[in-house]
């Protein structure tokens, strides 16, 4: 199945991705879901406070 989805790779420590792949577990989501949720919250965030200032 295509997905019209741009891939990003990034690294991090291997505690980190357990951490976060155990909150994905947590919410029935895959690792990478949850890493687009998280980057969507801050993105708009950010967009918030820029917007504010």
């Amino acid at each position: 199945m295509a997905t019209s989805k741009a891939k990003v790779t990034f690294t991090c420590s291997p505690e980190l991705k357990e951490k976060l792949q155990e909150w994905a577990d947590s919410e029935s989501r895959t690792l990478s879901n949850l890493v687009e949720l998280i980057t969507q919250q801050a993105v708009t965030n950010h967009e918030n406070k820029v917007s504010n200032k």
